[in-house]
């Protein structure tokens, strides 16, 4: 009788990269943990039942006070049009118009983007031929990598960035670096850190390094700890030479948001703080968000939706300290 022969079983290959060191998150580790060299197994078999979540990126860690409750992002003065027109699914270009601003000259600008699942593409053009690309590719969904550049006319001020992000289902990782130069070792080089180490509490650190020329160069180091509750969020930043950053947000309801930041410099005898509270209010038919801080600064942004692809928008900044005051008003049309 004849036996045939068995299957031969392919070993699992290690991977140093891996995080559960080349075991499944969910298998007890076979050892003792009392064995140093069981160690990484059960800590990674520990914190996978832990379920952490991934905790974000670093840039975005005030997003939710100071990018979605606050009218920074959003205000303008003068005039302004802007035109979005999408030719596909994937393509769109948009047309900005602004004239009337204090502080800029009259100005057009031209954009376009080409988005897919793994790729982003985006490019703008102003009149005075100033050139801003941003390429972003998924090679995975935790391998990202990104790059910027400006060109403009201005001796100094073009740029070219490297960012790549790691992302883990409990950490994240994100690497960048402005105008680097391997020949000198010259520019700017970030790089930081992200940890969950509960369902609610997130760690982290940043190091940026910068050396505009050989024989110069400087470098900070920032400890960040960010707290997520049901409907709040509480962030705070320490950075070096004395300067903290700490924001809070708070979810009202589902059409009112608030948001509080607090800047606060301590070196030597000098002694500095701007504290800013900000609120947006979704209705109906319009986005209104308000913003006034310890300098004396109120601003207001109304985005009113007047039909389907076509909004006005409303912009006022009031400077009491200084007397000084802007006013803009704008359209948005999408088809």
């Amino acid at each position: 009788m004849a036996t045939s022969d068995p299957t031969p079983v392919t070993p699992r290959a290690f991977s140093p990269l891996s995080g559960s060191f080349g075991l499944n998150k969910d298998q007890k580790p076979s050892g003792s943990p009392w064995n140093p060299l069981k160690w990484p197994s059960w800590f990674s078999y520990q914190k996978g039942r832990l379920n952490l979540p991934n905790p974000g990126k670093f840039e975005r860690l005030h997003a939710e006070a100071t990018k979605e409750t606050f009218t920074t992002n959003y205000l303008f003065d003068g005039a302004q049009a802007n035109i979005v027109k999408e030719l596909s699914a994937n393509f769109h270009v948009q047309h900005q118009f602004s004239l009337g601003s204090q502080v800029m000259p009259p100005m057009y600008n031209f954009m376009s983007g080409y988005m897919t699942e793994r790729t982003m593409l985006q490019g703008t053009m102003d009149n005075d031929t100033n050139l801003n690309g941003v390429i972003r590719h998924a090679w995975s969904p935790n391998s990202i990598t990104k790059v910027v550049a400006q060109l403009t006319n201005m001796p100094g001020h073009s740029m070219l960035q490297f960012e790549q992000e790691l992302n883990g289902t409990d950490y994240s990782i994100n690497l960048k670096t402005m105008n680097p130069n391997p020949l000198e070792m010259t520019g700017l080089y970030m790089a930081s850190y992200l940890q969950s180490v509960s369902q609610h509490l997130v760690l982290g650190s940043e190091i940026v390094l910068q050396r505009p020329t050989p024989d110069m160069e400087e470098t900070a180091m920032s400890f960040v700890g960010k707290y997520t509750g049901k409907d709040y969020i509480a962030t705070a930043q320490f950075q070096g030479l004395g300067a903290i950053q700490a924001s809070y947000y708070q979810r009202i309801n589902e059409k009112v948001d608030f948001g509080v930041e607090l800047n606060l410099m301590v070196q030597g005898g000098r002694r500095e703080a701007v504290a800013t509270v900000g609120g947006k209010f979704d209705f109906r038919q319009a986005t209104f968000r308000g913003q006034i801080d310890t300098t004396g600064k109120v601003s207001a942004v109304l985005e009113e939706k007047m039909a389907p692809g076509f909004s006005f928008l409303i912009s006022g900044d009031l400077d009491h300290m200084k007397g000084q005051s802007k006013f803009g008003v704008g359209i948005m049309l999408s088809a």
